[in-house]
């Protein structure tokens, strides 16, 4: 068994007496202006983190997938939650009190590990996202963007890659930071070209290295 799949069976198994909690798509798990009832572990689903501005736009931070607890920087320092959590698919989730679960990270090295190496993970996407925001434009970051959900819930199908998780042109707009209209526009572009095909509201990449070179040339 690989070292990751029983870290994750030792955290299922730990999780096992813990409340289970399930969430419709679009409701809201944890906002911003509430402390955590506690460690939110996702069992089935995937969860969406995102700040909110004063005028109500949204900027996505991370999603998580089954495997992932959160919020990780307030579980490992204490750091009061700014962010808001909300399912983006139907989900279910194991909530166990933190001060066990500390108890537990501190037993358990290699989960605390395991821990650390996702919050790095996702500190590092964020980073970087946040960079090529600043560097390119609306047309890059969507293909940008599509990479990262080819390489993080993509599914390798006869037709290409799937992204398993859902995609509209509003959640494009939230990760790069622009209207839905513009995202729209660019999301057809690459339909135009070949580059994208959609079937209902699922997304398709036939194929990932012409995607690639649009970034690369």
């Amino acid at each position: 068994m690989k070292t990751d799949e029983k870290i994750l069976k030792s955290i299922d198994a730990y999780f096992g007496s813990a409340q289970v909690l399930r969430y419709t798509k679009g409701q809201s798990v944890l906002r911003a202006e509430d402390v955590p009832y506690g460690v939110y572990y996702l069992k089935e689903g995937y969860v969406r983190q995102y700040l909110l501005s004063p005028s109500g736009d949204t900027f996505i931070v991370h999603i998580y997938k089954p495997g992932s607890f959160f919020p990780l920087t307030w579980i490992l320092n204490d750091t009061p939650n700014q962010h808001h959590f909300e399912a983006m698919t139907p989900v279910v989730l194991a909530r166990g009190k933190k001060e066990q679960f500390i108890h537990f990270l501190q037993e358990n090295p290699s989960v605390l590990y395991y821990a650390a190496q996702k919050l790095a993970a996702g500190m590092c996407g964020f980073v970087s996202r946040v960079g090529q925001l600043v560097l390119a434009d609306a047309y890059t970051n969507t293909v940008l963007l599509l990479l990262y959900f080819a390489d993080t819930f993509g599914e390798k199908t006869n037709e290409g890659i799937v992204l398993t998780v859902p995609l509209t042109h509003r959640e494009i707009a939230s990760w790069i930071g622009t209207t839905r209209e513009t995202a729209s526009l660019q999301v057809e572009g690459l339909i135009k070209k070949g580059l994208v095909k959609t079937r209902g509201r699922q997304i398709i990449l036939p194929d990932l290295n012409k995607l690639r070179s649009i970034i690369v040339r």
